[in-house]
C-alpha cells in the first residue's frame, strides 16, 4: 500500500511520538488496528486476538495520544473493535452553533464531517500534518487512487491554522497542554498554508490569492447534482473548468446531462479531461480530489477532501457546506492536472436516474441527542454526557451497555443537558471487552449503536488465569502473570479465539488435600502485598493483573457456587477476604505519600470481599472454629 509507505515515511522522521491524531469520513476500525496502529508503534500486524492485546499493551507503554476524529454516521459498526483507542465522532450539529468564522454555513442535520487530516508530533515539538482524500479504511489506503500531501508546519501562521481546526473540532484541545505557544518550529517549508471550512478563507479565496483565476482544473469523483448551475454560481463566464471525473467502471460519470451543461462545454467553459496518469485497472475508482488554480501571478494547487460539489468546495454564500480541509501551496507554471481533453461528450458518458440512485449515499438518521461514554478502568464505572440537540427533550430513550443488565432511562435537564445517569457502576468488565458499543433505543426506531471510548486504560484487566488452580499456582512459583502460558483473554468471544473452536475453560477442582497449597499460595500473596512499596503496582495486584485479588476472588464466588466442599469454601473465603483488608490498609498507607492520588472507588473495595458460608456444627466444633479465626486473624 503506497499510503501506508508514505506514512511509515512521515514516521521515521519524527522522534518519540507525543500526539498522533487522524480524521476520517468512512472508518474501518478494525483496519486502523491492524494496518495503522501497528505502523505508529513500528510493529508487526497483528494475527491472533492475543497479538492485539500485545499491541493495546504497547500502545499504553508508548504514552502517545492517539486519537481519530469522524462523522459518526460512517462508522462500520459491524468491525470488530479490539483496542481501547479512543474514536471522537466530531457533531456537525454542534459545530453548527459553534463560533468558528464559518459556523453559520453549515447545515445541522445535512452537512459531513468530511476531511481527512493527519496530525503528527513528537516530543521534539517537530510536527508534520498531512491532508488528502483518503479516508481510513483499506480502499483508502490500498485500493483507490487516491492523493495526500504531508508537510512540516514551519511557521506560527501554519500552526495557529491547524490549531483552529483541532480546537473546533474538539474543545478538549484548546488548552496550553496541547497547542502551547511556538517560538520556533522545525524546516522551511515555508509555502503552504491549511485551508479547512471552519476557517475565515475559503478554497477558492485560497487558490485566487488575490487574482482572479483563469483556468481551474480539478479532480473529483462525485460532481454535482446540477454541475452547470453550480459552476455559474462558482466561476465567472470568462473562467474555464477542466475536470477530471471518475469513471464509474470505466463507464460514466457521477453526474445527470442536460442542456446547460451542454451549453457550457460547447462555449468552452467546460472541458472534460483524461487524467494525465495511466490507471492502475486494479484500483476500483479514482478518489484523489485536487484542485488547481491558474492566476496571472502563477498556480495553487489544493490537496484535500474538497470534492466538486457546492457541499464540498465550501466556497459558495450558501448553507450547506461539510467540513472539509487540505493543503494548498504554491507550484510551478508548468504544473497540469490534466491530460487530453475528451474527443467527443454525449448524454451517454453521464449518469442516468437509476445510476445516481445506486451512487446515492444513504446514512444512517442521527438520534436527537449527542450522547458521549467514556468507560473508566481506573473506577470500572461509566461516565456519561450528553446533549439534546433537536428540539424539546423527550423521556422516551433508554441506553444499553455492556455489563449494565438493565436499560437506563435518559432524563433531560430544561437546557438539554443530560441530568441521569451520569455514572454507573460496573461489575462484569470482561463485557466491554467484548463489545465497546453502547445502543440508544427509543420505540418505533431503529437502535442507534454509538462507540464508548476509554480512559485509564493502564488499568484495563483484558488477561486471567484459566482456572483458580492455575491463579494460585503463579501465586506459589512468584512467576510475572503477564507472560504466563496459563494466562487466557477476558470474555466469552476472547476465549472462543483463544482457545479454539468446542474448547472449554476447565472448571476450578480441589480436594481436601489441597489445604496447604492454599494456605501456601495465599501466604506467598500476602508476603507480596506486604513488601510492595509502589502504589500503582500494588493496585495492578489488586484489580488489574492476571491473578489479581479481584480476579481471586471472582473465582472464589464461583468455587463456592459450584463446589460442595463446604469447609475448604469457608476457609478460602476467609483467606481472600484477610487479603482484601490487608491490601487495603496496605493502599491507605502508600497514598499518603506526596503525589499519590490514586484513588480506588468503594464499590472496587466491596469487589474485594466474599461471603463467607455459613457452618452448621456443634458447641465443640463451633469453639475450635472461633479459636482457628483468632488464630489465622480472619475477620479482623
Amino acid at each position: 500500500m503506497k499510503l501506508l509507505e508514505k506514512f511509515k515515511q512521515q514516521l521515521a522522521g519524527m522522534g518519540e511520538l507525543k500526539h498522533v491524531w487522524l480524521t476520517t469520513f468512512n472508518l474501518d476500525i478494525a483496519f486502523v488496528e491492524k494496518t495503522v496502529l501497528p505502523a505508529i508503534l513500528k510493529m508487526d500486524p497483528p494475527v491472533s486476538r492475543m497479538d492485539y492485546e500485545i499491541l493495546q499493551q504497547a500502545l499504553t507503554e508508548s504514552g502517545i495520544d492517539f486519537r481519530i476524529y469522524c462523522d459518526p454516521r460512517m462508522v462500520a459498526r459491524e468491525k470488530p473493535k479490539r483496542t481501547s483507542i479512543n474514536i471522537y465522532p466530531v457533531s456537525v450539529r454542534q459545530l453548527a452553533e459553534g463560533d468558528a468564522p464559518h459556523a453559520h454555513y453549515l447545515d445541522a442535520e445535512n452537512s459531513f464531517f468530511h476531511p481527512k487530516v493527519f496530525y503528527l508530533e513528537d516530543h521534539n515539538k517537530k510536527i508534520i500534518v498531512g491532508a488528502g482524500s483518503a479516508n481510513l479504511t483499506l480502499s483508502g489506503w490500498g485500493r483507490n487512487q487516491e492523493s495526500v500531501d504531508f508537510r512540516f508546519i514551519s511557521r506560527n501562521e501554519q500552526y495557529q491554522q491547524v490549531k483552529q481546526f483541532f480546537i473546533h473540532i474538539d474543545s478538549s484541545l484548546a488548552s496550553d497542554e496541547f497547542f502551547p505557544v511556538r517560538r520556533k518550529f522545525h524546516g522551511e517549508d515555508n509555502e503552504w498554508s491549511f485551508i479547512h471550512s471552519l476557517s475565515g478563507q475559503t478554497l477558492m479565496e485560497a487558490l485566487e490569492k488575490g487574482e482572479a483565476i483563469k483556468t481551474l482544473s480539478v479532480w473529483s469523483p462525485y460532481l454535482a447534482a446540477d454541475m452547470a448551475g453550480f459552476i455559474v454560481s462558482l466561476l465567472e463566464p470568462e473562467q474555464c473548468i477542466e475536470l477530471v471525473p471518475d469513471r464509474v467502471n470505466g463507464f460514466y460519470i457521477r453526474t445527470r446531462w442536460d442542456r446547460a451543461l451542454q451549453t457550457l462545454m460547447d462555449e468552452g467553459q467546460l472541458t472534460l479531461c483524461h487524467s494525465p496518469l495511466p490507471r492502475d485497472e486494479r484500483a476500483p475508482m479514482t478518489h484523489a480530489k485536487l484542485w488547481l488554480g491558474h492566476t496571472a501571478a502563477g498556480k495553487h494547487l489544493a490537496v484535500g477532501s474538497w470534492n466538486f460539489t457546492a457541499q464540498g468546495c465550501c466556497s459558495l454564500d450558501e448553507k450547506g457546506w461539510n467540513v472539509e480541509a487540505g493543503i494548498v501551496h504554491s507550484v510551478m507554471s508548468s504544473t497540469k492536472l490534466c491530460g487530453p481533453a475528451w474527443l467527443e461528450v454525449t448524454e451517454s458518458d453521464f449518469a442516468s436516474e437509476a445510476q445516481l440512485q445506486e451512487e446515492y449515499l444513504n446514512v444512517v438518521e442521527l438520534p436527537p441527542c449527542d450522547i458521549n461514554i467514556i468507560f473508566d478502568w481506573t473506577h470500572c464505572e461509566y461516565l456519561i454526557s450528553g446533549k439534546w440537540v433537536d428540539g424539546r427533550a423527550q423521556s422516551s430513550y433508554q441506553l444499553l451497555l455492556p455489563g449494565i443488565n438493565k436499560p437506563c432511562e435518559l432524563l433531560w435537564k430544561k437546557d438539554g443537558v443530560l441530568k441521569s445517569p451520569n455514572k454507573l457502576v460496573v461489575r462484569k468488565t470482561d463485557a466491554l471487552l467484548n463489545n465497546p458499543f453502547y445502543i440508544l433505543r427509543t420505540a418505533g426506531k431503529s437502535d442507534w449503536q454509538g462507540m464508548i471510548n476509554e480512559k485509564g486504560v493502564e488499568h484495563r484487566r483484558a488477561l486471567s488465569f484459566a482456572s483458580l488452580d492455575d491463579l494460585l499456582n503463579s501465586y506459589l512459583s512468584d512467576a510475572d502473570p503477564a507472560v504466563s502460558e496459563y494466562t487466557i483473554l477476558r470474555g466469552n468471544e476472547a476465549q472462543g479465539q483463544t482457545l479454539g473452536e468446542g474448547a472449554t475453560i476447565p472448571e476450578s477442582t480441589f480436594e481436601p488435600s489441597s489445604y496447604f497449597r492454599l494456605f501456601q499460595a495465599i501466604q506467598r500473596r500476602r508476603e507480596r502485598l506486604i513488601a510492595e512499596e509502589d502504589i500503582i503496582q500494588l493496585h495492578h495486584h489488586l484489580f488489574n493483573e492476571p491473578g489479581c485479588l479481584l480476579e481471586l476472588a471472582e473465582f472464589t464466588r464461583e468455587h463456592a457456587e459450584q463446589s460442595k466442599q463446604l469447609i475448604f469454601n469457608w476457609f478460602l473465603t476467609q483467606e481472600v477476604n484477610s487479603l482484601a483488608v490487608l491490601g487495603k490498609k496496605r493502599f491507605k498507607h502508600l497514598r499518603r505519600a506526596p503525589g499519590k492520588d490514586l484513588s480506588v472507588a468503594a464499590h472496587q473495595w466491596e469487589s474485594l470481599q466474599v461471603n463467607t458460608p455459613e457452618l452448621t456444627m456443634d458447641a465443640a466444633s463451633e469453639r475450635y472454629l472461633t479459636a482457628i479465626r483468632e488464630v489465622c486473624g480472619y475477620g479482623a
